[in-house]
């Protein structure tokens, strides 16, 4: 009779050790199960990264160049295509800045706007520059480029993301854009009153958290 208790604990202790070996790798699968899915949805259309150029429509007019002061007004428009075809994207917080030999010249806020997926849009930034006329070399590049009638600049853009999900708004890394060396010309008809964007000069790369 004393063989009994000793056989029961036997028994009980290979339930033990059988029950968490079953049930953990249960609770693993049903896990992966139900967020595999989810993680896919996100990962994917995350990497699918927008596009952004420079419209030729972009410009650079009413400047001013005086003993004292340097004044102009710019106007950039930036293409955006979203590649998803499933979910479309929301754009906050978005600011360009304009940069001359590595010195910013004037700076843009953009406001909040949603991209339809599988679309094209434009959106417009307009900068207002007016800085004293100093020894800088930013300001003598401006100063000398708008006298002859072409102006060369740089431009960053960020903004946060988020897609949408349904009804929610899931937010993933925000882009980072440069569009480096846009060249501002002289309309052919040589009024020289407004400078618009080179065509084909517009050369924008995204940075390297706008692909994830």
């Amino acid at each position: 009779m004393s063989a009994l208790p000793g056989i029961e604990q036997e028994a009980q202790s290979r339930r033990s050790r059988w029950c968490p070996n079953v049930i953990q790798p249960c609770l693993v699968t049903a896990v992966l199960s139900l967020c595999l899915p989810i993680i896919i949805f996100l990962v994917i259309p995350a990497t699918m990264s927008p596009t952004f150029t420079l419209d030729p429509a972009s410009s650079l007019s009413s400047f001013n160049v005086s003993h004292s002061r340097v004044a102009a007004q710019w106007t950039l428009v930036f293409s955006i295509e979203n590649p998803s075809k499933l979910i479309p994207v929301k754009y906050s917080h978005m600011k360009a800045t304009i940069v001359l030999d590595s010195a910013p010249l004037a700076h843009a806020e953009i406001g909040s706007f949603i991209q339809k997926a599988a679309s094209h849009m434009n959106v417009r930034a307009h900068f207002h520059s007016d800085m004293p006329r100093a020894n800088e070399l930013s300001i003598k590049s401006l100063v000398s480029g708008l006298e002859r009638g072409e102006v060369r600049v740089d431009v960053v853009l960020t903004s946060a993301r988020r897609l949408g999900l349904g009804v929610c708004w899931v937010p993933v890394f925000g882009v980072s854009v440069t569009c480096n060396s846009l060249i501002f010309t002289a309309e052919s008809d040589g009024g020289g009153l407004t400078l618009t964007l080179l065509v084909g000069s517009s050369n924008c790369v995204l940075g390297l958290f706008g692909y994830l």
